[in-house]
């Protein structure tokens, strides 16, 4: 039987096959390749990393959206800055052109999210929003500086130190 873990596999050997031939394409002797489908340069460069990305957020379920968006975005500034030891020319414009198809792709994922939103909190405000939030509860405040404590002595058991709590629990034979 079919399983939705079937589809996860074969999104992951899609995106090793497509980064490949990505790769290969981006940085082989292929210059103007996609002339070949019609394409000018910068589609070919949009479309690329506009599927990698769709083909990612298939591969790797449980990964943030951000993520993945970031890696792609990076893998394309990698690309461009390849070419430059590869004897081809390195171009701001084409790693945008990366971003605009890594944007497109996201913004698209990102639509049901904004419907899920609207329907379940549409009259709220995303500062409302942002404290219902159950995350944001498990979350410790960040401390930047902590004060050194003088009476270690006087410390309750669950105030102890980790230090204190590691000797407790793997105490020296």
């Amino acid at each position: 039987m079919l399983k939705p873990t079937h589809f996860v596999v074969a999104a992951r050997v899609t995106l090793v096959l497509g980064g490949l031939a990505v790769a290969v394409l981006a940085l082989g002797p292929f210059q103007g390749a996609e002339r070949i489908v019609g394409l000018n340069d910068k589609a070919a460069h949009a479309i690329a990393f506009g599927g990698l990305l769709a083909v990612s957020f298939l591969a790797f379920p449980r990964m943030r959206r951000n993520d993945l968006a970031i890696a792609a975005l990076v893998l394309g500034a990698g690309v461009e800055v390849a070419q430059l030891f590869g004897g081809r020319s390195a171009s701001l414009l084409d790693w945008m052109a990366d971003a605009a198809g890594v944007v497109t792709i996201y913004g698209a994922s990102m639509i049901e999210t904004v419907r899920k939103l609207v329907r379940e909190q549409g009259d709220k405000t995303f500062a409302e929003i942002a404290a219902l939030d159950r995350r944001q509860a498990r979350r410790r405040p960040a401390v930047a500086f902590a004060p050194a404590e003088t009476a270690t002595a006087e410390r309750l058991p669950a105030q102890a130190s980790f230090a204190q709590r590691a000797a407790r629990h793997f105490p020296v034979r």
